[in-house]
């Protein structure tokens, strides 16, 4: 019987990268902008956080 190791370093594919990245991009621009729109309004809702991190890391 022949066995092997089959090493995985964890690091994505470049394109995936890039997906995330463009996503981070406009999730800060996004951001920037309901910031500049609200002057300030905290938001505290666990469903936004989740939603966001939804998004980024679809």
């Amino acid at each position: 019987m022949n066995l092997s190791t089959v090493k995985f370093s964890g690091a994505l594919p470049a394109r995936r990268v890039n997906e995330i990245a463009a996503r981070i991009e406009k999730a800060q621009q996004a951001v920037k902008f309901a910031r500049e729109e609200a002057n300030g309004a905290e938001i505290t809702d666990r469903k936004t956080g989740a939603a966001i991190f939804g998004y980024l890391f679809r």
